[in-house]
């Protein structure tokens, strides 16, 4: 817990990731485990020998551009975790997204004696970092996972019209077993990624941050739990390489959450949207929800993180 914390209250602005790169170099200088960075500032981390590697990449930057030392993220009722600015008297935003992500990759360090992860700068501003990553780094991936994805049950495998992953990828991971399903989704590295070419499954896992990009930003410490549960399944099953070749997608348009804005419109992602939204309200989960989000109704327990 003190290691997420940390990550939250370390500053990473897109383009000034240089805190949050100390930071991880440290972590893993500690832990023993052999890194490098590229020209662009993305860092790579490789643990083991092996003749193929389970991957899960995530990106440092984050939206908000906090200044001075007024900033803390703060553990509320062991449940959840919000920011509070002490001099704008104010919530702030904690950048779980891609803070979660991260704190993913250096726990899968820690817990597998196998395993490939990558960092990657300026993810928020188009996917600057991973539209320039090593590929070479991905050669002996078995498949590449991201954790930055909002909520606690998407999987998403389609972004833009791109297919990201197998179906017999998909079959072996069988999200549903832990509370996941399979949805279209947003640009992102591992869209990025496979974009260059990448010829193995990708995913993207909702990783239990919430209101993303704002000052009302929070992370639901069981959500998180649970996204691990389901990465730690996936690298245990997945011990060969899942073969899939990018398929073409729709033009791509950089950008971030919402319909509109950097990303412009992407009628694909509109559909899936509402669909989604449509299920929520149709089960009672969206009431429920919502009422989660509001600071003094948190209700939601968190274990086993």
């Amino acid at each position: 817990m003190e290691r997420l914390i940390t990550l939250y209250n370390t500053a990473s602005p897109s383009g000034r990731e240089e805190p949050m790169i100390r930071l991880l170099k440290a972590e893993l200088e500690r832990m023993g485990i052999p890194h490098y960075r590229d020209r662009k500032g993305n860092l790579y981390a490789v643990k083991g020998r092996a003749k193929t590697y389970p991957c899960v990449v995530a990106h440092m930057d984050e939206v908000h551009r906090r200044t001075g030392k007024g900033y803390a993220a703060h553990i509320v009722d062991g449940r959840f975790v919000i920011g509070y600015d002490r001099k704008r008297k104010k919530t702030a935003g904690i950048g779980a997204d891609d803070k979660n992500g991260i704190w993913i990759c250096l726990k899968c360090l820690e817990d597998f004696k196998i395993m490939k992860c990558a960092f990657f700068v300026q993810e928020e501003t188009g996917c600057i970092g991973s539209g320039e990553a090593d590929m070479d780094f991905f050669a002996d991936c078995r498949f590449v996972l991201q954790c930055d994805r909002k909520g606690d049950s998407d999987l998403v495998t389609r972004i833009s019209g791109m297919d990201l992953c197998s179906e017999e990828f998909l079959e072996r991971v069988n999200p549903e077993k832990y509370g996941y399903r399979a949805t279209c989704g947003m640009h992102t590295d591992v869209y990025a990624l496979k974009r260059r070419g990448l010829e193995v499954s990708c995913v993207n896992i909702s990783c239990g941050y919430y209101k993303p990009h704002t000052d009302h930003e929070y992370t639901v410490l069981r959500d998180l739990a649970k996204c691990y549960r389901l990465v730690r399944h996936i690298v245990r099953s997945h011990k060969e390489v899942s073969r899939h070749r990018p398929s073409p997608g729709q033009r791509f348009m950089a950008g971030y959450y919402g319909l509109f804005g950097q990303m412009g419109y992407d009628g694909e992602f509109l559909t899936c949207h509402r669909e989604n939204s449509l299920q929520q309200v149709r089960s009672g989960r969206f009431r429920t929800e919502e009422r989660g989000k509001k600071q003094a109704g948190f209700h939601i327990s968190s274990k086993g993180i």
